[in-house]
């Protein structure tokens, strides 16, 4: 997403959208309250027609707004049984196919971007810093260092709190689910049963994933990783 976009304008919006159901917006949405809220101010859903009226907004905005989106998702378990003797940190494996994807995005686009992630736990904030800081120097098979400088504006990852009410890290927190899902769905041929998720991958292949000049999204916009 667009810096400035991101911070005026899509804040602007979702602000107006937290505001309109739950009379305020100085909090981080959070998928779990969503799904059950029992605390404030996420228990205004249960008052009547308010599920209803925030998730067609919610959806909107997710319609709406102008991003892309890259999924890069790994069967961990496949993953230690293929690489017995060489094995990469599946979460930092993860994040170092999507960044490949995201340097090449941005190549394509002739633009330079930030790489922001949501804080977890101290060790982990700094292992993640640690890999990212290894592919900013070292680069990988796909993308080289050079490449990496050019188009990343930053040889260190901005590592944000939930508190600190990041609206683009909120956006991201909303789609994760349903895009992971609908590609472990694809890959077991079950079918996806929640509606919003639905919807939002309905989008999503529409017109957010990123793809090739074919319209082609696997491997492109999304990742099954081994």
């Amino acid at each position: 997403m667009d810096e400035s976009y991101a911070s005026a304008e899509f804040t602007a919006r979702l602000n107006e959208v937290k505001s309109n159901t739950f009379g305020r917006s100085d909090f981080a949405l959070h998928r779990r309250e969503l799904l059950n809220p029992v605390n404030d101010p996420y228990i205004a859903l249960k008052q009547p027609g308010k599920r209803a009226g925030f998730d067609t907004a919610l959806i909107e905005l997710i319609q709406d707004a102008t991003y892309t989106v890259i999924t890069i998702i790994i069967d961990k378990k496949l993953h230690k049984q293929t690489y017995a003797v060489w094995r990469f940190h599946p979460y930092h494996y993860c994040m170092t196919v999507l960044l490949e994807r995201y340097v090449l995005h941005l190549r394509g686009i002739g633009g330079t971007g930030d790489v922001m992630v949501e804080s977890r736990e101290k060790v982990d904030n700094i292992r993640l810093s640690k890999a990212y800081r290894y592919f900013y120097k070292k680069g990988t098979a796909n993308v080289t260092p050079q490449l990496i400088k050019k188009h990343l504006s930053s040889s260190e990852i901005k590592i944000k709190r939930k508190a600190d009410n990041i609206a683009g890290l909120q956006l991201a927190d909303l789609i994760a689910n349903p895009s992971c899902r609908e590609l472990i769905c694809a890959r077991l041929n079950q079918p996806m049963t929640a509606d919003f998720s639905k919807k939002v991958v309905a989008i999503l292949y529409t017109s957010k994933y990123r793809r090739n000049w074919l319209g082609k999204v696997p491997g492109w916009g999304t990742k099954w990783l081994p």
